[in-house]
């Protein structure tokens, strides 16, 4: 931001500005917590899903589910049988 020297700094003109922008960068901060939350919800489910597949399949063992599509978690093993 640059100014003119022959031209002064209004105060009330600044300061409304600042305000301004500090609402602006409080949406943001507020738009970013919720993303934030969101993920961390993500990463919680994923872990639940995680915890609750078979030891086998978690310790990277061949043991498989009987109908060979996961276990109920919506998670399939690869072909390989890496997870």
């Amino acid at each position: 931001m640059t100014r003119s020297a022959d031209r002064p700094t209004d105060p009330a003109a600044v300061t409304v500005s600042l305000a301004a922008e500090a609402a602006v960068l409080e949406g943001r901060l507020g738009m970013l917590r919720e993303a934030i939350d969101e993920v961390d919800a993500q990463i919680h489910a994923v872990s639940e899903r995680i915890r609750r597949l078979p030891r086998s399949l978690a310790a990277g063992g061949d043991g498989e589910s009987p109908s060979g599509e996961g276990s109920g978690t919506g998670l399939t093993p690869s072909p390989t049988g890496r997870p």
